[in-house]
């Protein structure tokens, strides 16, 4: 079953790390509705193992990868932390 995000939430630990690499908040919650791809996160152990990564595009065009976690609500998620998508992650969202 895929994972659907309808819904993106963030902390304040959250919301530093993604100002720390210039992303504001409306920007991350920007790439549900836009053109997305979701993968499991390959670093995940552990409790890890429950993060995705979300690849996606925001209004602007600019290209992000957000690490998010599932709440109690499965098409609700936290966003741990994010940065502009690598080349390789770029590439996720090219595949058919």
């Amino acid at each position: 079953m895929p994972d659907i995000v309808h819904e993106l939430l963030a902390t304040e630990v959250a919301l530093a790390k993604l100002g720390a690499r210039n992303i504001s908040a409306d920007e991350a919650v920007q790439l549900p509705r836009n053109r997305h791809v979701i993968v499991r996160n390959p670093h995940g152990r552990g409790e890890r193992e429950t993060r995705r990564l979300m690849v996606g595009n925001t209004d602007g065009g600019r290209l992000l990868t957000l690490v998010i976690e599932r709440t109690i609500d499965p098409t609700t998620w936290l966003i741990v932390t994010g940065w502009s998508a690598t080349d390789a992650e770029r590439n996720l969202l090219e595949r058919p």
